[in-house]
C-alpha cells in the first residue's frame, strides 16, 4: 500500500514540473495519465484492504466504469445526430457519431472474429483489440494534455493578440468566431489594465465559399462593433490554416515593432493544437479559448484528437509494431494448433 502511494506520488510530482516547465507538450498527457492511473490503483487497494466489503467495492467501481464507457458511445451517437441536425451533414459534423457506433461495436466485432476459431479470424479479432487500445489511451494521453491546458491559461505580457479566423456565414462574423474575438478582447482588457496596448490580429484569408477573407469581417467586428482603436487592429487576411494564421501574423507584429511571444485567441476546444503547432514552429506563443456550444465540443475535440495524431504518425507506427508482432505470433501458433 505505502509503495503504491509512493509511486502516485512521484508520477503526481513529475507531471507538475514538466507541466510547469512546458505546457504545450503531449507528454504532459501520457504522464497526467500515469498519474491518474496510479492513484486510482492506490485507492482501490485502500479500498479493498480497509473497508468492509472493500473487494465488492472496487468490483462495482469496475462495473460502473464500463457502463461509462457503454453510456459514452451511446451520448457520442446522440451528439452526432445532433450536430448533422444543427450543423448540416459532413464527415466531420458525423465524427461523433461514428466514434459511438465504433466504441460500441469495436469489442463485439472483436470477439465475434475471434470466435471463429481460424488464424485469420483470431489474428484479426486481436488486431482490432490491440488497434481500439491505442487509439482509446492516445486519446486519454489527449484529453490530459489538452484540458489542463484549457483550465490553466497562462498570461502573457505581450504586445500583440492574434486571432485565429473560422468560416464566415453570408460574409459575417458567426458565434463561433464571435467567441474568440471577444476572448481576445477581454485579454486586450487585462494587459490595458496592466498598463500595456496590444495590437489586435485578426487572421485568416478567404476561403473558396466565403464572400471575403475572414480577417477583413473580423477587424470590421473588432472596429465596429466593440469599438477597438482602428491603429490596434492589423488584420491578416492571405492565411489558409492555422501554421499560416501563425506564421503570417508573426511577420505583421514583427514588422509593426513588437516582439514575441504573443498571445493565440482561438476556440477552447483548439488552443491546445494552436499551441502545439506554435511550439513547432519556434515561437513561445500562448493560446487562450473563447467559450463553444456544448453541442459541438464533442466532434471538434474529436477533430482535433485526429489532427494531432497526423502529426506524431512515426510515434503512433513505433508504438504500435510490438502489437503487431503479437498479432502475427498468434496467428502462427494458432495456426499450429487448428
Amino acid at each position: 500500500m505505502l509503495g503504491a502511494l509512493i509511486w502516485a506520488a512521484l508520477w503526481w510530482a513529475a507531471y507538475l514540473l514538466v507541466f510547469r516547465r512546458d505546457r504545450r507538450r503531449v507528454r504532459n498527457g501520457v504522464l497526467l495519465l500515469l498519474a491518474l492511473h496510479s492513484s486510482i490503483g492506490a485507492l482501490a487497494q485502500l479500498v479493498s484492504t480497509t473497508l468492509l466489503f472493500g473487494d465488492l467495492l472496487v468490483l462495482a467501481g469496475a462495473g460502473l466504469a464500463l457502463l461509462g464507457i457503454l453510456g459514452l458511445g451511446v451520448f457520442l451517437i446522440w451528439n452526432g445526430l445532433t450536430v448533422v441536425r444543427r450543423e448540416g451533414r459532413s464527415l466531420g459534423n458525423l465524427l461523433s457519431a461514428v466514434t459511438g457506433l465504433a466504441l460500441l461495436g469495436a469489442p463485439v466485432a472483436s470477439a465475434a472474429l475471434v470466435l471463429t476459431l481460424t488464424p485469420l479470424g483470431i489474428g484479426a479479432g486481436a488486431l482490432l483489440a490491440l488497434l481500439s487500445l491505442h487509439v482509446g489511451l492516445a486519446f486519454l494521453v489527449f484529453l490530459c494534455a489538452s484540458i489542463p491546458y484549457q483550465l490553466f491559461p497562462k498570461q502573457l505580457e505581450t504586445g500583440g493578440i492574434i486571432i485565429h479566423g473560422s468560416g464566415l456565414i453570408d460574409g459575417e462574423v458567426p458565434k463561433l468566431l464571435r467567441s474568440r474575438l471577444d476572448r481576445a478582447v477581454r485579454e486586450r482588457e487585462r494587459l490595458l489594465a496592466a498598463g500595456g496596448d496590444p495590437l489586435l490580429v485578426p487572421s485568416g484569408g478567404r476561403g473558396e465559399d466565403e464572400p471575403r477573407a475572414e480577417g477583413e469581417a473580423m477587424a470590421e467586428y473588432l472596429l465596429e462593433e466593440v469599438g477597438i482603436p482602428a491603429a490596434r487592429v492589423l488584420a491578416e487576411t492571405e492565411s489558409r490554416t492555422t501554421r499560416e494564421n501563425l506564421t503570417l501574423s508573426h511577420q505583421l507584429l514583427d514588422d509593426a515593432g513588437h516582439q514575441g511571444p504573443y498571445i493565440v485567441s482561438t476556440s477552447r476546444y483548439h488552443a491546445f493544437r494552436a499551441a502545439l503547432l506554435a511550439r513547432s514552429l519556434g515561437y513561445a506563443d500562448e493560446a487562450i479559448g473563447g467559450p463553444t456550444a456544448f453541442y459541438y465540443v464533442p466532434s471538434a475535440t474529436l477533430r482535433e484528437f485526429l489532427a494531432i495524431l497526423s502529426y506524431r504518425k512515426v510515434w503512433l507506427t513505433v508504438a504500435f509494431l510490438p502489437s503487431m508482432a503479437f498479432v502475427v505470433l498468434l496467428v502462427r501458433a494458432a495456426t499450429l494448433t487448428i
